[in-house]
């Protein structure tokens, strides 16, 4: 359907006080289906809406026996549509139910950047607001070392995960390094909560403060690293501040060079933006449903950055033809930051980062503009934040965007046209948002946390740094012979995970050195076989996989079911974001052979915490299972398992769908899942039929 019928339609149906019997509603369903065609037909010419097709329109209209409430609805969405009613024909037919509303669609349309700024009395939607995000505490930072800083609040957040962060005050900044081991400062406006407001930049800059503290740090052999993240538009405004540090970095790759040669070192480099996993990620906050279209969060700028409102000119027109809500950083402030006609119809509040976090979770796509247009390693730091909390992005094109996130993860159109189709593809149901999405995340998970920036900041400071890469060993036990190389293929496949295989032959006994030889062939270095008796229980033999291995964390698979390249890795980074005991997956697809077709089982339950997770994906670190082991049972020994570890306080996430299908056998001898294909079957969507392995991927 299209767009603004949609809404027409959706305006008039969710009103409280429609009167009509169910024959009257078939008839509001058709009469909106005959202007649908109207408009498609009027879009379709060069000539658009003619008067003629709006003749049309506003006799099917007449029919609609609706409220003046409705009917003041219905005219709002087509003006936001671009209808001008008045050069219709339509503020004639409309005049009765909404006068008001009519005088301000007369008013002349003109672009974007030309568009005055917006009326007081310019009709606006409800004010839209998201509860505040809450932040896990900073107990357990990455790294023990203690770091004096001047930080904003963002990057103080995320940066206390990764460090024993020590905001230094301007009274007890000298007690306060005696106890540190490095001093970092960015390029803060109002650094501190305010407290070192302009003492980085301005006229006077750097303050005899901002001096002394940095001459202090260095006599005490502290290193002293500063961070301009405000390259390369404040290059000129930071560099004083930046020559009294041993080691400085930007966000901008274009302007090491400029620093070298002003600074007389080469202690320069790159240090972009990231996402901070323990507050950017796709856990479900709450009762937060991601059930909204299309949001911007930022500023309008009337007075300066060109660039920046050309972008808005084809992107926000794009996105109003949807469900389309903004949050202006500067509402009901300066005139120069109001968002102009008619976009200032779409705002609908002005959120605090806290609750823009919350904000990420409940919108499919948000929208990007780029102040910064030629840098290859300067973008937004919201661009990392929104992808790792499951948002999509839909941006004016950035070369640092396109090598962050490649082949196309954030769409980056041109013009009006390409922006419409952009956002319509990924609100479409089926899986291709979510897929871009996952891969997205996937990049930043391993190569973009504040984790990896502190790496960063610590190597240049010459300091030691923790290994970020766990190990992973996978425990298999296997009772059927002609699935042993099935699990060899399944381990091979796995991509980014330093990791060993400890496989159980249950019953049955085949050559070792013949079975390592083709664990070698397949690349598998690391590999434990181990034997056992038939009689054994499968509880017991998951306890002798895990006290064989030696990996720090321990994921089972299963003999049958299929792992794809990411499956581990993906899994290995929901435990780092989530924090959680178990991790594994509920949501799944699940292939039967017998039908050659797929369905997705729970759809619901993927990127949440819960109480359950497919005993085939189990994954903890291998100190619990040491410390909960297996109960001696033949059956349902996982589910006993992850009940004795909540009944301890232990949580359970439950992370993505994706790289992962289980198989039903056509032969149900081979099902250890007692329910019937029949009602296993009904318990989901069929998704995809014929091979199920390149669908699930991402």
């Amino acid at each position: 359907m299209h767009p603004p019928i949609k809404k027409i339609r959706n305006h008039i149906y969710r009103r409280d006080d429609f009167l009509g019997t169910g024959k009257e509603l078939l008839n509001y369903q058709s009469t909106l289906n005959d202007i649908h065609d109207e408009f498609s037909r009027a879009q379709q010419s060069d000539a658009g809406l003619s008067h003629l097709s709006v003749a049309k329109m506003i006799d099917k209209l007449s029919y609609l026996k609706a409220t003046a409430l409705q009917m003041d609805d219905l005219f709002s969405v087509l003006r936001r549509q671009g209808v001008s009613l008045r050069a219709t024909g339509l503020a004639d037919w409309a005049s009765a139910h909404t006068n008001q509303e009519e005088n301000e669609a007369c008013k002349p349309e003109p672009s974007v950047a030309k568009k005055g700024m917006s009326s007081s009395k310019a009709s606006r939607p409800n004010k839209i607001d998201f509860p505040k995000f809450e932040y896990p505490n900073y107990d357990q930072p990455t790294n023990k070392i203690r770091v004096g800083t001047i930080l904003d609040t963002f990057s103080e957040s995320a940066f206390s995960y990764e460090w024993i962060n020590v905001p230094l005050s301007k009274e007890t900044w000298k007690s306060q390094l005696d106890t540190c081991e490095l001093l970092f400062v960015e390029s803060a406006w109002a650094g501190n909560s305010n407290e070192w407001r302009y003492c980085l930049t301005g006229a006077s800059a750097p303050r005899p403060e901002v001096i002394e503290l940095v001459e202090y740090a260095k006599s005490q052999g502290l290193p002293t690293v500063f961070w301009n993240k405000e390259d390369p538009p404040h290059f000129a405004d930071f560099i004083r501040t930046a020559a009294l540090f041993d080691v400085v970095l930007t966000t901008d790759e274009s302007c090491v060079t400029n620093y070298k040669k002003q600074l007389g070192h080469d202690n320069v480099g790159v240090l972009p933006f990231a996402a901070q996993p323990k507050i950017h990620n796709p856990i479900r906050p709450g009762k937060v449903f991601r059930n909204k279209q299309v949001a911007f969060g930022g500023m309008y700028f009337a007075h300066k950055y060109p660039e920046r409102r050309e972008q808005m000119e084809y992107l926000l027109p794009a996105a109003a033809k949807f469900d389309f809500d903004i949050f202006s950083r500067q509402l009901g402030g300066d005139d120069k930051y109001q968002f102009p006609e008619p976009f200032d119809r779409n705002v609908v509040g002005s959120l605090p980062y806290d609750s823009m976090l919350t904000a990420y979770h409940a919108y499919s796509v948000f929208l990007n503009v780029n102040s910064v247009t030629t840098s290859s390693t300067m973008c937004a730091r919201r661009i990392f934040e929104i992808i790792a909390s499951g948002g999509s992005v839909v941006s004016a094109p950035s070369p640092a965007i396109e090598s962050f996130f490649p082949d196309g993860l954030v769409p980056m159109p041109t013009n009006e046209a390409e922006a419409y189709s952009e956002i319509r593809a990924l609100l479409q149901p089926g899986g291709y948002r979510d897929k871009l999405v996952h891969k997205g995340q996937r990049i930043i998970w391993n190569e973009h946390t504040f984790a990896h920036r502190v790496h960063e900041i610590l190597k240049w400071s010459g300091m030691k740094t923790q290994p970020t890469r766990k190990t992973v060993s996978v425990i298999a036990p296997t009772i059927r012979p002609n699935y042993v190389e099935h699990v060899l293929d399944s381990v091979a496949r796995q991509e980014n995970v330093d990791l060993e295989l400890n496989l159980l032959l249950h019953g049955f006994e085949l050559d070792i050195a013949e079975l390592k030889a083709k664990a070698r062939d397949r690349g598998i270095q690391n590999i434990n076989i181990l034997l056992a008796p038939k009689e054994s229980t499968l509880g017991s033999n998951l306890n002798r996989l895990v006290a064989a291995s030696s990996g720090d964390i321990v994921s089972k698979m299963d003999d049958d079911d299929f792992y794809g390249a990411h499956y581990l890795e993906d899994l290995v980074n929901a435990k780092m974001y989530s924090g959680a005991d178990i991790v594994g997956k509920a949501s799944s697809y699940i292939h039967f052979e017998s039908k050659n077709a797929t369905i997705l089982s729970y759809a619901a339950s993927e990127n949440r915490f819960t109480n359950f997770v497919r005993g085939a994906t189990l994954t903890a670190d291998r100190d619990l299972f040491l410390a909960v082991p297996f109960q001696d049972l033949h059956r349902s020994e996982d589910s006993t398992f992850i009940r004795e570890v909540a009944a301890t306080g232990g949580s359970v996430y439950a992370a993505d769908r994706f790289n992962f299908w289980v198989r039903r056998s056509a032969n149900k001898a081979h099902h250890t899942w007692t329910v019937e294909d029949r009602e296993l079957f009904a318990s989901g969507p069929v998704v995809s039929y014929g091979d199920p392995s390149e669908f699930v991927g991402a």
